[in-house]
């Protein structure tokens, strides 16, 4: 019976670890990707590059503060292609390279989204 107890109480820490996780990461990815679609993408669209750059900054200090968190629930392979990613656009953003920066921006919106569902606990998930 004890065993049975312990063995609940950890299920349920873990299970409610995950969902308030769950939670978190939603928010946090809809804000990253909202700012990207709303801020970065609009400006980069306008040639103001200066604004990009900062909004791009912004972006990327909130997902560096954000990815240590990630790092215990999602494969650190799809964290790291994340990172590339935004290692990339903030060079194209730097050199104003519009179509390059554009195409980033759109790949780091998607992985994000990716990240984000691939890990959430579905049908389409599980088999």
């Amino acid at each position: 019976m004890r065993a049975l107890i312990v063995s609940i109480v950890c299920f349920s820490v873990l299970t409610i670890s995950w969902l308030i996780f769950v939670n978190y990461a939603d928010e946090n990815i809809h804000a990253l990707t909202k700012s990207i679609k709303d801020d970065i993408i609009v400006s980069v669209s306008e040639g103001d590059w200066d604004a990009a750059e900062s909004q791009f900054e912004e972006l990327s200090d909130k997902w560096h503060k954000q990815k240590k968190i990630y790092n215990f629930f999602y494969h650190t392979s799809a964290v790291n292609d994340t990172d590339f990613s935004i290692a990339r656009a903030k060079g194209y953003i730097k050199a104003e390279d519009f179509s390059m920066a554009i195409g980033e921006l759109h790949c780091i919106k998607e992985q994000l989204t990716f990240l984000h569902l691939n890990d959430l606990i579905t049908l389409e998930n599980i088999f």
